[in-house]
């Protein structure tokens, strides 16, 4: 390891004469000649996708630096004016384009704007919202704005634009809140949103070497309005209602060129929460019990197989009591060094009562099933920071540093009363309290040096990667149990655990690109990483002799760890022709080791060691500038984590318990995603279709025991009748696919937008019960749309509706078939009255069918207002607000796994009555070329 870095260290290290190539220009109005201050420029790569943006200075010049050789498209927006296009080829010097002319889009004095605005425009992979299209009252959040656009749906707090999950929102191309899209969208108000694109980013090491590696994550970028780039605005609020209700807090920005600072707050016990939660412990809104039955994890730890680190949750059910704090901070500092951060702290106390009703899937002729009713009182505090440095040494060489920082303590306590079924017969209950206080850290930190050579193309990389994480605390269960049969027995267990899971990780990666003539790039990598994990689990008896926790439970006490190390070596092949096709393919030969060392109560060490190949190919192909298709293919490892391996038993319900196994594989999932899109900038319509299929070997699935049966496992871990026993095993047959289909068009004849969805899904999904193999088919068939307005800032209301038909099969168990449907239909309507009165209702409706008896169910959740602006500029306004108006508000949902079907019923926020006071303030100095009077008219005009 250490040869690699010092060679790397020695080839970054040579002095390399290239030139410094850039690309610059001047904005000028076509017809006067004036400069436009705050153009929006993006450079594109040949096949469409963005790779820089900048806004123009206050005498229109623009500089783009720290380019390498090629193709390139250079765009232009401005409000009011027609884009400009051009293509660029840099070749062995730099570009001054001279002045650029743009001119006015339409003839404002002849025709009419309203519905002439395109509602979107198609720019290779990258589909740009007109943000004019869409008419939303003057104080909406730029989440009211966004959901109202073809292929965006926001549920449950969680963002998806064209059927996949939003990793990152940015705001002229920067990060803005960090990897949480929710504080972004509800803190920035829609009125100074000139665009928004919706792509895949590529990773920035594609981006300085200009070779796409196929590592992409969805990505909205909000473009602002020119003149509202410089100053001040935000909004505060509070209210106070009956039963005590409260909720107070606001945000504030202030942009003034490239510095923008940002700052968050909140407090309020309504369940309102403006940014995410992050859960690095698994406990969140469960009394401290985990994820999943059984309370074992079952995610990984996020360091593995290419994933990354995502604990954000989305809101929890119960009722909540929050406090929340957050900053983002974004400056160049200088003409060289960029950066950005931010800082998230969220306090929540949520108490929650579930009540689920629970099916299990089994090998034999009786049914089994499962009643709980759970209360839990949950307090978690969460920090989280994140950073990036980015630092251009000269035109050939640069630094970026990202380090992240999170750390979260729960304190929870949870009540159980569970009873199992066995055809008819009571089998066994519990009754038990579980108290936890836990404290989760993880760290990470990448650091990212480039060069550019001296032929255009060619680059040399090395990425460095840190981790740490840790979870520490303590847990206490007290529980009685009856386990009925033939020989009656009553347990009671009063135990103390001590928990200690920590892992460490680096990892040192080395990418070298070179041009194959004007049209063709190769790539090539080695990648070293080496991961850690430590797990020391230790419970105790309460003794009565001494009145303390003294005796140590073997069955329930494991010390473990484990390594795994990988060497991944390969090369890539990039080729374009134009912007019309381009094709890349990468293949990867990694090999590995997983070694795990089981020290305590018996020690036992496993080696396991892995070869494979890693496949990866994309295809992009645009018919023209409105259409392009996309298809991409990849392989990849996932090991198993830490938790999954560890030899031990969680208890945590001493009827659904669960265990480590430390014979487990890694798995290799093949991924397979096809998409197509069209836009239609005449008509302004948009038509999206995505088809994503995975296949997995050796998926880590489960084995479920249950003690009915005399399974030889039972005679290594004793268990009651009435109780089960689940565990982590490799499975083959995994497979998921799902597609997504949209088309949004105006109807004029209203103003108003329709867009449609389809969505359909088949997962299965192995599993064994009682070492009998059980195939779990879960298909799912939804249809939806939605009707929003496009009428005025006045008036502005939004219908839509989607129903989910659900089919779950067991080839296992027949009669333990299923069939659901769900449909959420809901009303926005939103009016600016005379006199400054406003009117503000949102109703939906949910309806349940084909759920467990008493859990179907139909009900509204109404929520009405009325307010009046206050002040001479209508910032203010005082509203009534009744909250859950026919106290019909429910929570239900249904879980469906290769083992069970549960449904679940939690208890959630009902009507109150609040009396609340907001005001909503903006400063911006507009800049010389803004405050012209032709231009002041033909922008106010175009807003109309």
């Amino acid at each position: 390891m250490r040869y690699l870095l010092a060679f790397a260290f020695l080839l970054c290290s040579f002095t390399i004469v290239a030139q410094d190539f850039s690309i610059s220009g001047k904005v000028v109005d076509a017809k006067t000649n004036e400069a436009l201050t705050g153009a929006h420029i993006s450079l594109l790569h040949p096949w469409g996708e963005a790779y820089k943006t900048t806004v123009s200075e206050g005498n229109g010049s623009f500089r783009i630096s720290g380019l390498s050789g090629g193709g390139y498209a250079l765009q232009i927006s401005f409000i009011g004016y027609a884009d400009y296009q051009t293509e660029v080829t840099i070749s062995n010097q730099s570009i001054d384009l001279g002045t650029l002319k743009i001119s006015e889009g339409i003839a404002l004095n002849e025709i009419e704007v309203t519905g002439k605005i395109p509602l979107a425009e198609q720019k290779g992979d990258t589909t740009q919202y007109n943000a004019q299209a869409f008419k939303v009252m003057k104080d909406a959040s730029a989440e009211e704005l966004i959901e109202k656009m073809p292929g965006v749906v926001i549920q449950d707090g969680q963002i998806q634009a064209q059927g996949e999950d939003v990793k990152e929102v940015l705001v002229d191309g920067r990060p803005f809140f960090g990897d949480d899209p929710k504080a972004a969208l509800k803190n920035l108000p829609a009125e100074v949103i000139s665009k928004i694109q919706v792509y895949d980013q590529t990773s920035e090491q594609a981006q300085f070497s200009g070779f796409q590696d196929g590592e992409t994550s969805k990505t909205i970028n909000i473009i602002t309005r020119p003149e509202m780039r410089n100053g001040q605005f935000g909004r505060v609020y509070a209210g106070y209602g009956y039963d005590d209700r409260y909720q107070g807090g606001g945000n504030a920005s202030f942009f003034n060129g490239d510095q923008r600072i940002s700052i968050i707050g909140q407090t309020n016990n309504i369940n309102q929460q403006n940014f995410s939660s992050e859960d690095l412990l698994g406990v969140t809104g469960s009394g401290g019990r985990g994820r999943g039955r059984g309370g074992r994890s079952r995610g990984g730890n996020g360091r593995r197989g290419g994933s990354n680190r995502d604990f954000l949750v989305p809101q929890q059910n119960g009722i909540a009591a929050t406090n929340a704090l957050g900053l983002n901070y974004s400056d160049k500092w200088g003409k060289k060094l960029e950066v950005t951060g931010s800082y998230f702290f969220n306090m929540t106390d949520i108490t929650s009562e579930d009540i689920s009703n629970t099916s299990f899937i089994n090998n034999e002729t009786f049914d089994e099933f499962y009643d709980e009713t759970n209360t839990a009182d949950t307090k978690n505090y969460n920090h989280r920071f994140n950073a990036r440095i980015r630092y251009k040494i000269d035109s050939l060489n640069e630094l970026s540093i990202r380090p992240r920082l999170s750390i979260q303590q729960n304190e929870g306590i949870s009540s159980t009363i569970g009873q199992n079924i066995i055809g008819s017969s009571l089998a066994s209950i519990t009754n038990n309290e579980y108290n936890s206080d836990l404290l989760g850290i993880d760290f990470s930190n990448s650091i990212s040096y480039r060069r550019r050579l001296n032929k255009p193309g060619r680059t040399i990389s090395l990425d460095f990667r840190q981790s740490y994480n840790d979870k520490i605390g303590d847990s206490q269960l007290q529980s009685h149990d009856v386990f009925f049969g033939v020989d009656p027995k009553a347990d009671t267990l009063d135990q103390l655990s001590d928990l200690d899971i920590n892992g460490w990780g680096i990892s040192s990666n080395l990418t070298y690109t070179e041009p194959l003539g004007e049209r063709s790039r190769v790539m090539l990598t080695y990648r070293y990483s080496f991961d850690e994990d430590n797990s020391d689990k230790q419970t105790f008896d309460f003794e009565e002799d001494t009145q303390d926790y003294t005796s140590i439970n073997n069955d329930l006490t494991n010390i473990f760890k484990n390594q795994y190390i990988t060497h991944r070596a390969g090369a890539g092949y990039n080729y374009n022709k134009g912007r019309d096709f381009f094709i890349m393919a990468r293949a990867n030969v990694q090999w590995s080791t997983l070694n795990s060392d089981e020290i305590f109560p018996e020690a036992n060490q496993i080696s396991q060691r892995f070869l494979n190949v890693l496949p990866m190919a994309m295809l992009r192909y645009n018919f023209d500038r409105q259409e392009n298709l996309r298809i991409f293919y990849m392989g990849r490892t996932q090991s198993p984590d830490v938790e999954q391996l560890q030899n031990v038993i969680d208890n945590s319900n001493p009827l659904q318990l669960s265990i480590g196994n430390p014979d487990l594989d890694q798995s290799y999932t093949h991924r397979l995603s096809a998409r197509y899109s069209r836009t239609n900038t005449e008509k302004a319509s948009v038509f999206y279709f995505m088809l994503n299929s995975s296949f997995s070997n050796n998926y880590i699935g489960n084995a479920t025991y249950l003690r009915t049966t005399d399974n030889p496992i039972f005679e290594e871990i004793q268990l009651e009748r009435g109780t089960q026993l689940s565990r982590p095993v490799n499975l083959s047959g995994y497979w998921v696919s799902n597609t997504y289909i949209t088309y949004g068009f105006p109807l004029k004849g209203i103003k108003s937008n329709f867009n449609l969805d389809l969505t359909a899904s088949f997962n299965r999904t192995p599993g064994l019960i009682n070492d009998e193999s059980n195939i779990s088919n879960n298909k799912s068939i939804g249809a939806g749309f939605s009707l929003s307005s496009n009428i005025s800032e006045k008036i502005d209301f939004t219908f839509s509706t989607r129903s989910n038909y659900n089919d779950a099969s067991n080839s296992l168990q027949n009669n333990a078939d299923s069939e659901f449907l769900s449909q959420l239909s809901r009303l926005k309507f939103n009016a600016i009255l005379p006199k400054g009165f406003v009117f503000r209702t949102n109703i939906s409706h949910q309806l349940y069918t084909g759920l467990t008896d008493g859990f179907d169910d139909s009900f509204f959740l109404w929520t009405l207002g009325i307010g009046k602006k206050l002040f001479k500029n209508q910032r203010g306004e005082i509203t009534l607000s009744v909250f859950d108006l026919l106290e019909q508000n429910q929570s239900i949902s249904r879980n469906v796994t290769e083992t069970y079907i549960e449904d679940l019923r939690s208890k959630v926020l009902q009507r109150y009555l609040m009396l609340t006071f907001a005001y909503n303030f903006r400063n911006f100095n507009s800049g010389k070329a803004q405050t012209k009077t032709e231009r002041s008219d033909r922008e106010r005009k175009w807003r109309r």
